[in-house]
């Protein structure tokens, strides 16, 4: 007999009843849907349902003796609806975790009445209970609870309202000895030079796809360099970026200002390389390099968020980074950032 590894489903459950209706054993329907008998069993006593039921008789003078059931078959009372409803609340009650705070507990109502009343924050609450109670009480188990089971209070209550707190990704891809933007020259946030750029990645809506396109943007004239990349790693990211600038005179090469993403993370490497001084903007401070947000948003016109890069060439990819880079801007008196870039000399009071 071929061994299952999935449980029975519901269509299963209806089909032993119906064999069970015709006067079969419960051997004989287990070789007839393709099952052991054990599971069978296991199935009846979990689920309460009787069979192959024991009787007793009372003989004079002596005491009860069992006695199996007569040779006449007894019915089996099964329900397969019932029986798949109590098979999904025996699971349902198994994966849920345990709870300090439960409904109608002295603690649910002291964590309400302070919400609701005093209008305190989770940490003010678990430091109170502590002061008070001298039992420790988390303010995420607070903060679970809240979300689980009472999430109208976070709009009405919480400060943050519906969004949640971050603190744990403070120190997930955290890069390690960072020049930050802080320490920038003033003449580069006055954007007075040229060779000062910009660097970002953009990624699919997808987690599946591991293609990013990775763009670079001159902060004084705008002039955009982009290329796609298979994978999102560091190696791809520093020998895109050697290839790239190899082609550029050293000597104009000046500084570059980057995200905080794990695929930046060998910027030594980088400033060795290419002879670039690296900076890093702030966490979670996107306006900080808004020159190349505005361009990947641009670059969006032609790819929507919705475009697996796969199906996109670098054929179609130059194309439209051409056809950003000769388009005119308001903020360069119309001209375009291949007129300022490429011939700045010629543009040199902007």
């Amino acid at each position: 007999m071929v061994k299952w590894k999935n449980q029975i489903d519901e269509w299963e459950l209806h089909e032993i009843r119906i064999l069970i209706m015709e006067w079969l054993s419960i051997p004989e329907v287990a070789d007839r849907i393709w099952r052991n008998k054990s599971t069978l069993y296991r199935l009846f006593v979990n689920n309460w349902i009787r069979y192959n039921e024991k009787k007793f008789i009372y003989v004079w003078g002596k005491s009860w003796k069992p006695l199996l059931r007569e040779k006449w078959k007894r019915r089996v009372q099964f329900v397969p609806r019932h029986v798949f409803l109590l098979r999904e609340n025996r699971r349902r009650e198994a994966s849920r975790r345990y709870c300090r705070i439960m409904p109608w507990w002295k603690l649910e109502k002291y964590i309400l009445e302070r919400i609701i009343r005093d209008q305190w924050s989770s940490k003010q609450i678990s430091g109170r209970w502590r002061l008070e109670k001298l039992e420790p009480l988390s303010k995420d188990t607070i903060y679970r609870y809240i979300y689980s089971n009472h999430f109208h209070l976070v709009r009405k209550f919480f400060r943050r309202k519906w969004k949640r707190y971050q603190h744990w990704r403070k120190n997930k891809y955290q890069l390690q000895d960072r020049t930050m933007i802080d320490l920038r020259p003033e003449i580069i946030n006055r954007r007075e030079r040229f060779w000062d750029w910009e660097w970002d990645t953009i990624v699919w809506i997808r987690w599946w796809s591991n293609q990013v396109i990775l763009t670079n943007v001159e902060r004084r004239s705008w002039y955009l360099l982009a290329k796609k990349l298979l994978n999102w790693t560091w190696e791809n990211v520093l020998n895109s970026t050697i290839e790239l600038f190899s082609k550029m005179p050293k000597r104009k090469i000046k500084t570059i200002t980057y995200d905080n993403w794990r695929e930046f993370s060998e910027h030594r490497m980088i400033e060795f390389h290419t002879k670039l001084k690296v900076y890093f903007a702030h966490p979670y401070s996107s306006w900080e390099r808004w020159t190349n947000e505005n361009t990947n948003w641009l670059l969006r016109q032609y790819m929507p968020k919705k475009t697996d890069f796969k199906d996109v060439s670098d054929v179609e990819l130059d194309k439209y980074v051409k056809l950003l880079n000769n388009r005119p801007r308001e903020r360069l008196w119309f001209l375009t950032p291949h007129e300022v870039f490429i011939k700045w000399k010629s543009c040199i009071w902007l």
